[in-house]
């Protein structure tokens, strides 16, 4: 039988200098992605290649993505760029950060196109998603604040 999962989930996380990459947190998002029935683009597990390479590969991904699920919880260049690309293509971004990793960049939080998802557990950040359905996720004009932003349930997050 063919895979009916569909593609558009891209998963972001540091990895240059990521003290420790955290690959329960990414098998944690991609069965989220899955048990959605899509399956997840993850560089993160991918196989080493050029800059360049790994640029256009990334891009032409994340062109292709419905939304961004971020681990934020290390500095990182690349996954702020992929957030920064989530903005300017109108791709949600939903940002994943334990409460002793904050501060986070104020650009990522004060972002129309982000949802920061704060926990302190595996299990607490289980709970949060749980409550959330891909599509039902979408960047669009929001009446209230005039701006475009995150919705999800067809409400602002923002205001």
């Amino acid at each position: 039988m063919k895979d009916q999962k569909k593609d558009g989930i891209y998963i972001a996380c540091s990895m240059i200098k990521s003290k420790k990459i955290d690959f329960s947190l990414l098998e944690f998002l991609i069965d989220f992605s899955e048990e959605q029935d899509y399956h997840p683009f993850v560089p993160g597990k991918m196989d080493d290649a050029s800059p360049k390479e790994i640029y256009e590969r990334d891009i032409r991904m994340l062109s292709q993505s419905k939304i961004i699920l971020a681990d934020v919880n290390e500095p990182s260049h690349g996954v702020g760029m992929e957030i920064m690309y989530g903005i300017k293509h109108d791709i949600p971004a939903i940002c994943l950060i334990m409460k002793k990793n904050r501060p986070l960049s104020r650009m990522v939080e004060g972002s129309p196109n982000t949802l920061i998802l704060e926990y302190e557990t595996e299990q607490e950040l289980k709970e949060k998603m749980k409550k959330i359905k891909i599509e039902e996720i979408n960047i669009k004009f929001c009446e209230n604040c005039n701006k475009k932003s995150f919705h999800l349930n067809n409400n602002c997050t923002k205001c």
